[in-house]
């Protein structure tokens, strides 16, 4: 608020409107090219768990992986959005996502994910509660607490209780792992590395069971897919690859039991098909390697000094400049985006 007091904010300045206009375009790349895309594979799924329908080991890991993308570029689109527009008139915003599927932990997780909200129930529920001053079994329970708490913020349904739960849970798993292994894991080389990355994706297995929740409209439903996740409703593969294991030595008899081939890729009863499975792989190999490997809004354009929670995995030297060339490029990319604002998507947030 304080920069609405500044007599400069009231000028208009080339340089804020065309950095602002950039990471707005970025944002809406990621809105529309992205988010809405990974949409079309998200409701099948839920909707079909929501009726009953059990889905398959495919099936299931197709809505919760396209939900969990589906969701960040969503979120993080118009939190991009929101800055570029504050800048174009001389406010900055504060950055509300900092690559939170490179976390290696839940701790650091909630650090990266919807910064603003974390801040706001560490600063008026969790340290209110008393925070960490009171010992671990009060830390613990002041965790589960605001995390509830935070869960119901979202929707009154058990579902939102219940991913709150679940993080809060998290959350006190990963504080006592911590103090369990404190200075006793690795941190160079080879191992340190080997550990990093499995720590990654166990975090992000961890976010996906428990976007689940948040995402299906009944726990029963929720169910479903996370037994679909473990293979309860079989393993349906393409009669493709049926006839490319036939054709190395009917290799189709050495499957495990509950491995099928002939499926149609989504084809859930009453939903209809969503066609092959290769268009959605690419599509996914696409948004992971962004959240993953990708540099994000704020490194890109270099808006934040000193943000020192960076991947170890991949790092970008490639950064935003006030050039031709990437006028062009985000002029494209716009042009794109615009060309695709004919489609009915879902607005996410409507009910929070």
């Amino acid at each position: 608020m304080p920069q609405f007091a500044k007599p400069e904010t009231y000028r208009l300045q080339w340089d804020n409107v065309a950095l602002g206009l950039s990471i707005f375009t970025i944002g809406l790349a990621k809105k529309v090219l992205l988010a809405d895309s990974f949409s079309d594979y998200v409701g099948p799924v839920f909707s079909a768990t929501g009726l009953g329908v059990q889905p398959d080991f495919i099936e299931a890991w197709t809505g919760a992986l396209a939900y969990t993308l589906q969701l960040y570029f969503d979120f993080s689109g118009y939190s991009d959005m929101a800055i570029g527009i504050s800048m174009v008139f001389g406010i900055k915003l504060p950055i509300n996502f900092n690559s939170p599927y490179k976390a290696a932990n839940i701790i650091d997780f909630w650090r990266r994910w919807h910064m603003t909200l974390s801040r706001f129930l560490r600063d008026y529920l969790y340290i209110p509660l008393g925070g960490n001053r009171n010992g671990k079994l009060m830390r613990y329970m002041n965790l589960m607490i605001t995390m509830l708490l935070g869960g119901l913020w979202h929707g009154a349904n058990w579902t939102f209780v219940i991913w709150g739960g679940l993080h809060g849970l998290y959350l006190v798993i990963n504080h006592a792992w911590r103090s369990l292994v404190a200075g006793r894991m690795p941190t160079q080389g080879v191992p340190a590395r080997v550990y990093y990355l499995a720590a990654t994706l166990l975090t992000f297995v961890c976010v996906v069971v428990a976007w689940v929740f948040f995402r299906a409209e009944s726990f029963s439903s929720a169910i479903l897919v996370l037994k679909g996740c473990f293979g309860y409703g079989g393993i349906s593969l393409p009669s493709k690859l049926g006839m490319l294991a036939d054709g190395l030595g009917n290799l189709s008899g050495l499957l495990p039991v509950g491995v099928t081939f002939g499926g149609v890729f989504l084809n859930i009863p009453g939903m209809g098909s969503m066609g092959g499975l290769a268009p959605f792989a690419r599509l996914l190999i696409l948004g992971l390697f962004i959240v993953w490997f990708a540099p994000n809004s704020q490194q890109f354009f270099n808006i934040v000094e000193n943000l020192n929670r960076e991947s170890r995995l991949f790092n970008w030297a490639v950064t935003w400049r006030l050039r031709p060339a990437m006028g062009l490029f985000l002029g494209c990319v716009f042009c794109l985006a615009v060309s695709k604002l004919d489609k009915v998507s879902t607005f996410l947030y409507y009910q929070f």
